[in-house]
């Protein structure tokens, strides 16, 4: 616990070092801000509706990219090198850090749906799904930073990976095929939940809430269990 706290003390500092990567948990929220006074929504329409997709991409980009740069960061100073000659399982670094990240993400998240003017039950499962997805989400930016070598590599690849995640639902929308494929992965079970609570249950797939947060839950033990491995598999060749 020690460990892991020092850790979220460690990148707490850091925010304050590289403020830029961070302002990308103000910037979605604050573009959804823009998109709900610049969409003209149907009377019968939420306004919720209107910033739904923005809330699903952050929650596919914002994770990835963030967790991708601070761990190549982590690596290129040589951090992460000292970490591991001083004991730290990969495990209590992936918890370390993520609860950071994940703490900032889900008062991002938090703001998307006031925005969205959600509230109730709407509210409630909208913060639990974004917490859901945050998991897989970091994880798998955990991953692609601890195969990256160096910041630039970490902040390009996952920045790419984040939009890919967050676009593809979107191309499902209007091609079964690739939706069929998409089902398998969080960012469209969560864009999914999002369609729900901003429009009701969509008619293009019969889906349950159970099924979505079970594929959400795979997702983060698949990226955790890579990130775990290549963790110890690199060992000490983080250079």
């Amino acid at each position: 616990m020690k460990i892991m706290s020092a850790i979220f003390i460690k990148q707490l500092n850091d925010v304050f070092k590289n403020p830029v990567v961070t302002l990308s948990f103000i910037l979605m929220p604050g573009m959804a801000f823009l998109m709900r006074g610049l969409l003209d929504l149907d009377y019968d329409t939420t306004v919720f509706a209107g910033v739904a997709f923005l809330a699903a991409m952050s929650v596919a980009f914002m994770p990835i990219s963030i967790m991708a740069s601070y761990i190549s960061e982590d690596i290129e100073t040589r951090s992460l090198r000292f970490l591991v000659m001083a004991g730290v399982k990969p495990g209590q670094y992936l918890l370390g850090l993520s609860s950071f990240v994940l703490l900032i993400a889900s008062l991002s998240m938090l703001a998307m749906g006031f925005i969205g003017e959600l509230s109730g039950g709407d509210l409630l499962l909208f913060l639990v799904a974004s917490l859901a997805g945050l998991l897989p989400a970091t994880a798998l930016g955990a991953l692609l930073g601890i195969v990256s070598k160096n910041v630039q590599q970490g902040m390009t690849l996952g920045s790419l990976v984040g939009l890919f995640l967050s676009f593809l639902p979107m191309f499902a929308m209007v091609n079964e095929n690739i939706m069929n494929v998409t089902n398998f992965l969080f960012s469209q079970q969560i864009a999914n939940i999002f369609n729900y609570i901003a429009f009701g249950p969509p008619t293009y797939m019969v889906w349950s809430l159970t099924r979505a947060f079970v594929i959400i839950g795979i997702n983060f033990v698949v990226f955790a269990s890579l990130f775990i491995v290549v963790y110890k598999k690199r060992g000490m060749n983080l250079d």
